[in-house]
């Protein structure tokens, strides 16, 4: 016996782990395998007891009240008296705000929708599934709603049904419209047509309970299956629907949704999200099959994604700065690829007419294909000395192709002082002061300055030169000086900022300049000074919270991130 015990423990203990799950599933997948995997849209909040626990206990939260814009914030929005302002209804639930939050919709709640198609109004799809904590508690929730809302004659009945052996209710109410739902294990199911809530149980039934459902497998491709709340578009279910638009739509749209519907028939998935750890997170998630997508739009909607290399020339101290890359040439390309005929006519004719003749109409195809790739624009706080107005900066790298650089380059010169005069002209000629276009020093070379005259803000002085392939354009001289052409070496590929705000430099540049800039607006008919500071004043307080928000890009084979990320000034969690 002694030496058969362990064996029959080993087979025992064998038996035991071959039966059970490997990991046990997430409440995000428990829900979401309940899901109709073809439905137009899904929307999910998950985690949302841990995340509001995490950001309540948080640094940002500790440090808030202590700031003059929490000490500004009224203490009566405090959990305790939204909690009791909702006690007329939490009450005779038999529940609490918290035991709503934590025990019931705190880990995961989705809500799957597809409308209805044309040739059949009534055959739109609906379903709302909850993953509580507690499924006794939500069941016992639901008991008392049904309860209460039969004792007020709202529900005429609430009857048991059955479909393949497994049970669901049928909530009629007194008007005659009826109400389906069902729970399925720790999944609870809702839905105002009872072939939705079968097809919940047919799910249940047949759906494999170890793999990964397709809507997580979906979600998990665009890079947010993790997010605290995100919506998740399905494309195919709404193809109809879009080409019936397209079919219908008059001459001068149809261009354009033939165009988006070219683009929508290469989309797998496309969703809008909200992510929340130590930073904030808002983005737009879009997936392609990249076979489908016209050739010229691959470019743009996949691939691995630089940042600028004019980064390394925007300072440090910058308020707010945005880059990109493209060539104008591709640019205009993209917008005519949307325009009818005639507005196809109207855009070159426009060109031809405006900008043409200062480039000379012969160069502007080439002009156009040398102004890019790289482009940025910054705000940056005025030095000591040149008034009180940010300084503004424009800066794109000209890249001429073939024998005439030189030409190409002259052209730009040409036209960029073209301007210059043109806008001298236009204000000398109705002003006793007078705008002079002059020829500064800058060092390896010149620069163009447009200078004198009172039509000018304080401390603005626009000038414009070239500086190693790089034309700049500034609101005052010295900008344009301080500008160093960035590495040309490309920065590594993965994703890039493509705008950056900076919380820090524009609450100093506030209470520096802000009374100053606050007198300036009310002089230019802006409102009155004294309100001018106080909004000044409010504005300068929130920044105090802000460290910085960009918006960033991310590239893969098959698809694109666009994401709003917020960092505060202490962390969320």
């Amino acid at each position: 016996m002694t030496r058969r015990l362990p064996r029959l423990a080993s087979i025992i203990l064998l038996v035991v782990l071959a039966s059970a799950p490997a990991v046990a599933a997430q409440p995000r997948d428990e829900l979401l395998r309940l899901a109709p995997p073809d439905a137009a849209i899904v929307a999910l909040v998950q985690n949302a007891r841990d995340h509001l626990r995490a950001v309540a206990g948080s640094p940002f939260a500790a440090w808030l009240p202590t700031t003059p814009f929490g000490k500004d914030i009224p203490g009566e929005a405090s959990p305790k008296l939204i909690e009791f302002a909702l006690t007329p209804i939490l009450g005779p639930l038999g529940t609490s705000l918290e035991e709503l939050r934590d025990d019931v919709l705190g880990d995961a709640i989705g809500f799957a929708y597809s409308p209805a198609p044309a040739a059949d109004p009534k055959a739109e799809r609906a379903v709302l599934l909850v993953r509580p904590r507690k499924p006794d508690t939500l069941r016992k929730l639901v008991d008392r709603v049904n309860e209460l809302q039969t004792g007020s004659k709202e529900l005429a009945s609430v009857a048991r049904k059955e479909h393949r052996g497994q049970e669901y209710w049928e909530r009629r109410e007194t008007g005659g419209k009826t109400e389906y739902y069902t729970f399925r294990g720790p999944v609870f199911a809702f839905s105002g047509t009872e072939s939705d809530i079968r097809a919940v149980i047919d799910r249940d039934l047949d759906a494999p309970r170890n793999g990964t459902p397709d809507v997580t497998a979906r979600l998990t491709k665009l890079g947010v299956a993790d997010a605290l709340a995100v919506v998740l578009v399905n494309p195919r279910p709404l193809d109809a629907e879009l080409a019936a638009k397209v079919a219908e739509a008059k001459p001068d749209e149809k261009v354009f949704l033939r165009r988006f519907a070219d683009l929508w028939a290469g989309l797998d998935a496309a969703a809008v999200y909200l992510s929340l750890g130590a930073d904030a997170e808002l983005g737009l998630a879009l997936d392609f099959r990249p076979d489908a997508l016209p050739a010229d739009a691959r470019a743009w909607l996949t691939g691995p994604r630089s940042p600028s290399p004019l980064w390394a020339a925007v300072p440090d101290n910058a308020l707010v700065a945005a880059t990109a890359r493209f060539r104008a040439s591709d640019l205009l390309a993209a917008v005519r690829s949307v325009l009818p005929d005639e507005g196809r006519a109207a855009v070159d004719k426009a060109l031809a007419d405006t900008i043409g003749p200062a480039f000379g109409r012969d160069r502007l195809p080439r002009v156009l294909d040398a102004l890019g790739p790289d482009w940025a624009v910054w705000v940056e706080p005025p030095a000591a000395g040149q008034g009180f107005l940010p300084v503004a900066v424009g800066a794109v790298k000209v890249s001429p192709a073939g024998p005439d650089t030189a030409g190409t380059e002259k052209a730009i010169r040409r036209a960029a002082r073209f301007a210059a005069d043109a806008v001298a002209f236009a204000y000398n000629r109705d002003h006793p002061d007078q705008i002079e276009v002059a020829e500064e020093s800058d060092g390896d070379g010149t620069l163009t300055v447009l200078t004198g005259g009172i039509g000018f803000p304080p401390g603005v002085r626009p000038a414009f030169a070239f500086k190693d392939g790089y034309f700049v354009l500034a609101s005052h001289p010295d900008a344009v000086r301080r500008f160093k052409a960035p590495d040309p070496s490309r920065p590594a590929a993965g994703q890039a900022v493509l705008a950056r705000f900076s919380g820090p430099a524009a609450r100093d540049y506030l209470r520096t300049h802000g009374a100053e800039l606050a007198g300036f607006l009310a002089r230019h008919g802006q409102g009155a000074e004294k309100e001018l500071r106080g909004q000044v004043e409010s504005v300068t307080k929130f920044l105090e919270l802000v460290d910085r928000v960009e918006l960033v890009t991310i590239g893969t084979d098959t698809g694109v991130r666009l994401a709003l990320r917020a960092k505060l000034a202490k962390p969320l969690e």
